[in-house]
């Protein structure tokens, strides 16, 4: 072995150490970090996507950015987004989540194997300007005379330059140092042709790929052997790109070389063509790679999970029953049951009793369900479900959009789910408070009794003492309650109640912020006289 590989050798098993250090270091706490959701989200954005994908307002209505942050354990931008994609595409299959659930087990119960993979995603790290997909999605400009031109003037111009400098005459070093300038004025103009970043991050993904591949674990095999069919076709881009991976080693301790001699260009436009033909296969091996990551990453989430965590049991018919669910953006999270078979339940109380995180809990759970095969709570038993709600619809100045169309649009999404072959689960807070009383019970009650006529699971928050009459035939009727005390002010219990709330503590909330007393007795006086109305 020669002196350089022996240093080669030292270095590397020295970095290694250090890396696996920061891992065993991050895997004892949660992981925090920045997260850019634009940069996140362009995989999914680019995907196709499914019946049961998750809509943009389901996601957000139920916080979900949050929950991805305390979920997320990922080094690369592969594993970032696979896992961003996984909660946005719930399965609808038992068997493929109960094998992300063996694989999540197997992370936690085999600590060798989760590091060494651990270590490939950390040496694949972060595309920090997305370069890679960037690359994907737009048109890549193929030139083949390009390829022959920076050939010639990165190549073999330098060549002949340097052999008539050392036999002839030293001045012809002045002629290299005028081309040197040239191609450094063509990398400018090109570097955001070729995306040489993606075709960086291109190089550490096959990397990534080949290494875990090398992996002697039978219980990895399906990754493997997809990897393996992935990587036949794109032997050609995988040598075409193992200089620019060289050239970027050790923080691009090489790049000034390729900026003289046009090495990433040369690179580029010698197999742009080859990854325009397998951009589908790429950005397979993209997922693959991240998917795997993102696995790794509930495994560690789990792991150091204080709550309840339980596997969900999948049935047929179209209820839900969960015991002890928690939320998990809550610390110290009070635990609620629910058991619902007949369709629907409506949900009353006031203002920060626990109605709308109950139902973000609940929308949560089964997305966790249904992506990573585990459940916060002590008991689980549902469907595959639809998953849409219309808890936070907001109005839209910059396209014309009132509040009112925006809960129009927002529930009719709820409408059309229901075509649908699976059962929808659908989270609805407060209907159409962006119109009158009157117009706003009518259509709430006809609304509320066609969901709850086909196949779903509505939990519908509502003040509407009027809509809750109505609904006493279609619906089961549960409430948070809270208590006001003039000294101390608001308490509540976050439990969940059979019944109806009958509490009005609303105008004692005033009282307790120290409203003026004409006000608040104006306010009681006021509510006798409307509530002898109804």
């Amino acid at each position: 072995m020669n002196i350089g590989k022996m240093i080669l050798n030292t270095l590397n098993k020295f970095l290694s150490k250090r890396v696996l250090r920061l891992i065993r270091n991050d895997n004892n706490k949660d992981f925090d970090k920045a997260r850019d959701f634009k940069k996140i989200r362009k995989f999914f954005n680019m995907s196709p996507k499914t019946d049961y994908t998750l809509d943009n307002q389901t996601w957000d209505d139920l916080d979900m950015n949050k929950v991805y942050e305390k979920l997320d354990r990922t080094y690369s931008s592969s594993g970032e987004a696979a896992l961003y994609s996984m909660l946005r595409n719930p399965l609808m299959e038992e068997v493929k989540v109960k094998e992300r659930g063996s694989l999540i087990k197997l992370f936690n119960e085999d600590s060798r194997l989760r590091e060494r993979l651990q270590c490939i995603f950390f040496n694949l790290n972060n595309d920090f300007k997305n370069g890679f997909l960037d690359m994907i999605e737009n048109d890549l400009k193929i030139n083949k005379t390009k390829y022959y031109i920076y050939t010639f003037m990165g190549k073999i111009i330098p060549l002949i330059i340097t052999l008539l400098a050392i036999f002839i005459n030293m001045k012809f070093m002045i002629a290299l140092f005028v081309l040197s300038y040239i191609n450094i004025e063509i990398n400018k103009r090109e570097v955001r042709t070729i995306k040489t970043n993606g075709i960086f991050y291109l190089r550490k993904n096959i990397v990534a790929a080949k290494r875990i591949v090398s992996i002697d674990n039978k219980d990895i095999n399906y990754y493997k052997e997809k990897i393996i069919c992935l990587l036949k076709p794109i032997k050609g881009i995988d040598r075409g790109t193992r200089l620019i991976g060289f050239i970027n080693m050790w923080a691009g301790l090489f790049e000034p070389l390729s900026v003289l001699f046009l090495l990433e260009e040369t690179a580029y436009y010698s197999i742009s063509d080859k990854i325009k033909e397998e951009k589908q296969v790429l950005i397979d091996l993209y997922y693959t790679v991240g998917e795997l990551e993102a696995l790794i990453s509930i495994s560690g989430y789990k792991h150091y999970l204080t709550e309840q965590c339980v596997k969900p049991k999948f049935t047929k018919n179209i209820s839900l029953n969960i015991v002890g669910g928690i939320h998990p953006l809550i610390e110290n999270a009070i635990g609620n049951s629910i058991n619902i078979e007949n369709g629907g339940i409506v949900l009353t109380g006031t203002n920060m009793s626990g109605k709308s995180t109950f139902l973000r809990m609940l929308g949560v759970n089964i997305i966790l369900a249904q992506s990573f095969y585990l459940v916060l709570a002590k008991e689980y038993n549902a469907p595959f479900f639809n998953i849409v709600s219309s808890i936070s619809p907001s109005d839209d100045l910059t396209k014309g959009k009132s509040f009112f169309m925006a809960e129009v649009e927002s529930v009719l999404r709820i409408i059309k789910a229901l075509e649908k072959d699976a059962p929808v689960f659908c989270p609805i807070d407060e209907l159409f408070r962006g119109t009158n009383p009157i117009e706003r019970i009518s259509m709430s009650a006809g609304i509320l009794t066609y969901i709850n006529n086909g196949k779903s699971i509505s939990i519908v928050a509502t003040h509407d003492k009027d809509l809750v009459d109505i609904l006493k035939e279609n619906y089961e009727f549960y409430y948070f309650s809270e208590k006001v005390d003039r000294e101390k002010g608001l308490s509540f219990d976050y439990k969940i109640k059979k019944g109806i709330s009958q509490t009005r503590n609303a105008i004692k909330l005033l009282e307790y912020m120290c409203y003026p007393k004409k006000i608040t007795d104006e306010a009681y006086k006021r509510a006798e006289i409307i509530e002898k109305l109804l």
